[in-house]
């Protein structure tokens, strides 16, 4: 993967060309383009794409579909079928893949101009939350062990916010150019936020942006998917100033209800597997025999601060691990599992969210939303229209605007995703 200042010149380029919101993608050329079938997200040996053909966590593959329309279809001239395959993009990418699985032919055409089907299919299937997907595929960029220096976490904070301005045509067109970015951010809807969106929609409602909100916090002040991170020396009401600063207040809300989600799982996890993790266990008997410290893979979680620091971190790991747990039945995969990935952090959203951090932040980085607050501001509620808050949280503050998120509200709320809540859902209740 290309460096974050790699990515950061390709934001630039953004800047230079001007910010608008009335661009598309432009159509593609007739002619293709051969792109090497062993570059990333082809299966080498099977001449498969991984992030149109794989199929998600525990399920099996669905039988194949009637011959007849796509046998037609694969007689046509290679432009029609190219057409064909725009056609089909600007509807989803759900059903470029499911087109391109169900035809080997099609399957080959879509290889030689693979960019171009995946630009126009994520701006479908997206829209403007593209700009969110491609920061969470270019924020995981740190080693393990080493920290994200607060420098250039702000330069990358300032292009994120600086690149919402544009639209998703423009963000294609002049920053997401690379293949290979493009095959990323199709891999993770598909193995991570599609299928984390249908595990909790019982509490949620089907919308990927908060996943995708928390995501991205989980690589920039968590642990992240690699984990072992140095923490970020950065005092926490900056951070709530600069990275919080893109989001409203119903949205950082959003990210706290899913991290609630996680801890509570995490925290019934814990249960099941505590005796099996613990220093006493048969597993460890070779090494607590003759060494006085904790074997790896050992913890104390009847220590209700070592469960609360493991909890935290273990969270900070990000979503595709909480989807992993989710969808693991089998008790010795899970303890396997999360002995791989459990990781002591004394803190991760708790501090920067709770009362304390949120008045220094006021204090130190007034925003137009205190603003707005101070102003006594109304905040109706316009259902699903996107950057408007649902019903639950303008009937929380009365139908007042209200910069006020994480410790400012109950925990039993947040545990029911209220923030997520419409008039279909509370009418429901």
């Amino acid at each position: 993967m290309p460096s974050l200042f790699s990515k950061l010149r390709l934001f630039r380029r953004l800047r230079r060309h001007g910010h608008t919101t009335r661009d598309a993608v432009p159509d593609p050329s007739p002619g293709t383009v051969n792109i090497d079938t062993t570059d990333v997200g082809v299966d080498a040996g099977s001449g498969h794409s991984e992030t149109l053909d794989r199929q998600p966590r525990g399920q099996h593959p669905s039988p194949p579909g009637p011959r007849s329309a796509p046998a037609a279809l694969e007689t046509l001239p290679a432009e029609l079928r190219h057409q064909v395959l725009c056609s089909v993009s600007d509807i989803g990418i759900e059903n470029l893949r499911a087109l391109v699985r169900a035809s080997p032919v099609f399957h080959q055409q879509y290889l030689l101009d693979r960019k171009v089907f995946l630009s126009r299919a994520l701006k479908s299937s997206l829209g403007n939350l593209l700009v969110d997907a491609y920061a969470v595929h270019t924020s995981v960029f740190h080693e393990p062990g080493s920290a994200i220096e607060p420098d250039t976490l702000r330069v990358f904070m300032e292009e994120y916010i600086a690149l919402h301005s544009a639209s998703p045509g423009q963000l294609l067109a002049n920053v997401i150019t690379e293949a290979e970015d493009l095959i990323g951010m199709a891999a993770f809807y598909f193995s991570v936020i599609c299928p984390l969106v249908e595990q909790c929609a019982a509490i949620f409602l089907r919308n990927p942006s908060p996943d995708l909100a928390a995501a991205l916090c989980c690589n920039l002040l968590g642990e992240g998917p690699q984990g072992w991170r140095q923490h970020l020396d950065m005092p926490s009401q900056e951070i709530l100033a600069l990275i919080f600063a893109v989001f409203r207040p119903w949205e950082i809300e959003e990210i706290d209800c899913i991290y609630t989600l996680v801890q509570l799982k995490y925290d019934a996890v814990f249960d099941a597997i505590q005796s099996d993790v613990a220093r006493e266990n048969l597993q460890f008997e070779d090494w607590t025999s003759c060494r006085p410290d904790t074997p790896p893979g050992s913890w104390d979680l009847d220590d209700d601060f070592i469960r609360e620091c493991v909890q935290q971190g273990t969270a900070s790991r990000g979503l595709p691990l909480f989807l992993e747990v989710l969808e693991t039945s089998n008790h010795e995969q899970l303890v396997t599992t999360m002995q791989g990935y459990m990781v002591r952090n004394a803190t991760f959203i708790e501090s920067l969210l709770d009362v304390t951090a949120q008045e220094f932040r006021r204090r130190d980085h007034p925003s137009e939303e205190d603003r707005a607050e101070a102003r006594r501001e109304r905040l109706p509620s316009l259902g699903d229209m996107e950057d408007s808050p649902l019903l639950a949280w303008v009937m929380l503050w009365r139908g007042m605007y209200r910069n006020e998120y994480g410790g400012s509200v109950d925990e039993t709320l947040k545990a029911w995703g209220y923030v997520f809540w419409d008039v279909g859902r509370l009418g429901a209740i």
